[in-house]
């Protein structure tokens, strides 16, 4: 039986809308602050982040290949419209994932989604061999390289060489669309299923989830600063700074937003946005406020002033705003200092490799 969405749809709209007056907002150190086990703090996480924006980009990702379809089947004078109506669907799930993979966890990691619908770079010339290759439905994608799958590739059809009507090229997109909803959709299974455990149900599982949850959020600052900025940056300067394509999302012109939107995970699981603390299964506990509930208000206040300074120097930021990624980049990386130096330690935490870290 499929399990509804609407429930984590509606927290993710309401966690979005309240973030903009929130954000600010810390708990204040003097405030009462509920103790928060392995199990509530994962609990909490589960179902106030995680299975919301599973289904947020289930909902995006459902419309890709009605959209992709409309182009395929459009007459020479519906052709340019509905190719940018599949354009607008694309960017709408596209931020939608960067929102789910920000941080990623549980049913991210052991499906390694990234890597199956996030490729990067993409491969032109197995995407066209790919194409030529005419895969028909889910186990001929089945024998298709990830390069040439997931939105990546999907942007390359959108935008680098925009697909037109009743071509095998579009036909192909139809198919990697349908991949990428395939993946969207058992996602949004998986974190639903863990959202709703009870109290007590596989408790003994929630410390490692929990040590889980701190490394890829440390790994995944450094992601966003060296895989997401500073390496393609580097790579633009020695090119002449010709190299704008280098970016994520760069054909799109969606890099920018992606990095908002990975941002906008880490910031949400680490400090709070909110003036008093949730209790225990009634709303979102960030890792400075499951700090505050241990008792560990010094590391937590070091950690709610490092992301309010952060999340500043990540405001307006793009890749033609040089200045800014280099402040963004220096933010970011004492954040993830400090994670290691203090926030994990505090925790019990011990911080090592992940698929998370930037290479």
């Amino acid at each position: 039986m499929k399990t509804s969405r609407a429930p984590w749809k509606a927290i993710a709209g309401i966690a979005l809308l309240a973030c903009g007056a929130a954000c600010a907002q810390n708990v204040a150190p003097n405030v009462a602050v509920p103790f928060y086990t392995a199990g509530d703090f994962m609990r909490g996480v589960y179902r106030f982040w995680y299975a919301p924006q599973a289904a947020a980009f289930a909902e995006q990702a459902g419309g890709l290949p009605t959209a992709i379809s409309a182009v395929c089947d459009a007459d020479a004078g519906a052709a340019t419209a509905k190719l940018e109506q599949a354009r607008e669907r694309w960017k709408s799930s596209a931020l939608a994932w960067d929102r789910l993979s920000g941080v990623q966890i549980g049913p991210l990691v052991q499906r390694r989604s990234a890597r199956q619908i996030d490729f990067t770079p993409t491969r032109p010339e197995l995407i066209k061999r790919a194409i030529q290759a005419a895969p028909q439905d889910a186990t001929a994608m089945e024998s298709i390289g990830t390069p040439a799958k997931g939105l990546p590739a999907l942007e390359w059809l959108l935008w680098s060489q925009p697909i037109a009507p009743a071509t095998p090229a579009c036909r192909y997109a139809l198919q990697v669309a349908a991949d990428i909803q395939r993946e969207a959709d058992t996602l949004a299974k998986a974190f639903g299923e863990l959202a709703e455990r009870p109290p007590g149900q596989a408790e003994e599982s929630q410390g490692p989830a929990m040590s889980e949850l701190i490394n890829q959020w440390t790994g995944a600052l450094e992601r966003l600063r060296w895989a997401e900025m500073e390496k393609p940056r580097l790579a633009g300067s020695a090119q002449g700074g010709r190299n704008a394509a280098a970016y994520a999302r760069g054909a799109s012109g969606q890099t920018a937003a992606r990095w908002a939107a990975q941002w906008q995970a880490l910031r949400t699981l680490g400090a709070s946005q909110a003036t008093e603390a949730p209790r225990p299964g009634a709303g979102l506990a960030p890792i400075e406020t499951y700090l505050r509930g241990l008792g560990r208000n010094e590391p937590a206040e070091l950690l709610a002033q490092s992301v309010g300074r952060t999340d500043k120097a990540l405001q307006n930021i793009s890749p033609a705003n040089k200045a800014g990624m280099t402040a963004a980049g220096r933010s970011l990386a004492e954040l993830k200092k400090l994670t290691e130096a203090e926030i994990a330690p505090a925790l019990e935490v011990s911080i090592g490799f992940s698929d998370a870290d930037g290479d």
